[in-house]
């Protein structure tokens, strides 16, 4: 190999161009797999002209968003309504950098190579990860109020109250790992699992609650509220139109993509598989993919199934229940680890702090409904808590049959 192919610099550029051509790529047919996934859930057929089984429909749509109109609104800043979005795609892209897609080359964790599958193996990759990811919020506060729209601002701080409330339970949910890992490098925490159990077998809660907050974190159903239309029209993105709004899309899909691989990476393991990845050089990539395609798959099912919820229970949840429970994790996982007990010890605790709280809540909506059914035999109109503000709305008697009787009784005949 030449000398200047060696140099890290050279190396890193060529690593980083090839990353963001594969995310720009992957965005664009995540939006044709998330169409035709969701159309087949709901018995639809979906895309299927443009190109075999709608395999051109994303350039068809990369060429219509460039011939459309480019609006900017009279009384928008403009020139934060044209930086935001591109502030949303960079942190995206940035984001990924410190992610392991593939095993050493050498196949020997102490021998690394400047073109080993990975842009950057920092010693703090994970805390890169959280700060980096933290700033997307700017991009959607930024574009909200400056395009001088009020269903925008709102939608943009809907964002950012909802990035708050779940930003410190998804932290605390990847804490567990790093105890047992005992490091904060991604590649480090990648062989500790290869030597050892995925850590998704020892920390059961914290995978759950990681799942919880980065379904929230990126914006998607049931937790998409800063662009709920029924309420704000399309919330932050009201304002935007061809390329600059198809750039807020490409943010949202680059950090589901993200997010899924930091689930796979902390959590099942990365790139390995019980040890075949240590003899093939392209399957640990392969097998990577896999894991990361699992749950981008689970993010469309989420949205072709679950409804939007209320945005005071979706607050309410962040802050009463995963924080609560993401602390609760990380003080089992500190006393399993500073005792030196076994990983299923903290596993078996994390799942039986599911199965309670499980039961919780399926004991609350039984609960709910048999006063549901008690005030409608009682004849009370009574909608349920999750339709109506159970503080300003008071029950009200249901006209029954009886009482609608009466009341023609007492009506007076028109002369």
């Amino acid at each position: 190999m030449p000398d200047f192919l060696n140099n890290i610099v050279v190396a890193t550029i060529v690593k980083g161009a090839v990353v963001i051509v594969a995310l720009l790529t992957a965005f664009a047919y995540m939006t044709l797999i998330e169409r035709r996934v969701v159309a087949k859930m709901q018995g639809r057929l979906g895309p299927n002209r443009a190109g075999p089984f709608g395999a051109f429909q994303p350039i068809a749509d990369a060429i219509k968003m460039a011939f459309k109109e480019q609006i900017i609104p009279t009384q928008a800043s403009k020139a934060v309504y044209l930086v935001a979005p591109i502030i949303s795609v960079v942190v995206a892209l940035s984001a990924f950098a410190v992610i392991p897609i593939g095993n050493n080359w050498s196949g020997n964790p102490h021998v690394t190579s400047v073109w080993d599958p990975l842009i950057g193996d920092l010693n703090v990759g994970i805390l890169w990860i959280l700060s980096i990811s933290s700033l997307a919020v700017y991009g959607i506060v930024l574009g909200g109020w400056a395009s001088g729209n009020r269903y925008s601002l709102l939608g943009a701080l809907r964002s950012a109250a909802q990035m708050v409330s779940y930003e410190t339970s998804l932290g605390l949910a990847l804490s567990g790992t790093l105890m047992w890992a005992g490091s904060l490098s991604m590649v480090t925490i990648v062989h500790e699992q290869a030597a050892g159990v995925w850590f998704v077998l020892a920390q059961p809660l914290g995978f759950v609650i990681y799942l919880i907050a980065a379904v929230a974190e990126v914006n998607r159903a049931p937790f998409d509220l800063p662009e709920a239309e029924q309420e704000l029209t399309a919330g932050y993105l009201t304002e935007y139109s061809g390329l600059r709004w198809s750039l807020y899309q490409m943010a949202e899909y680059i950090n589901m993509i993200t997010v899924s691989s930091v689930a796979a990476t902390l959590f099942f393991g990365g790139w390995s598989f019980f040890g075949l990845t240590d003899t093939i050089p392209v399957l640990p990539i392969i097998i990577f993919m896999i894991k990361v395609a699992v749950f981008l798959f689970f993010f469309i099912w989420l949205r072709a199934t679950l409804p939007r919820i209320r945005y005071d229970r979706l607050m309410q949840f962040g802050w009463t229940t995963l924080l609560p429970l993401a602390v609760l994790n990380i003080v089992v996982t500190a006393i399993c680890v500073a005792l030196n007990w076994y990983w299923w010890v903290n596993g078996l605790i994390g799942l039986l702090i599911i199965v309670v709280m499980l039961y919780q809540i399926q004991r609350q909506g039984l609960i709910a409904g048999t006063r549901y059914e008690e005030a409608t035999e009682k004849g009370i109109a009574v909608l349920p808590t999750s339709v109506r503000l159970a503080k300003f709305e008071n029950a009200a008697p249901a006209i029954t049959e009886e009482n609608h009787q009466e009341q023609d009784t007492k009506a007076v005949p028109v002369a």
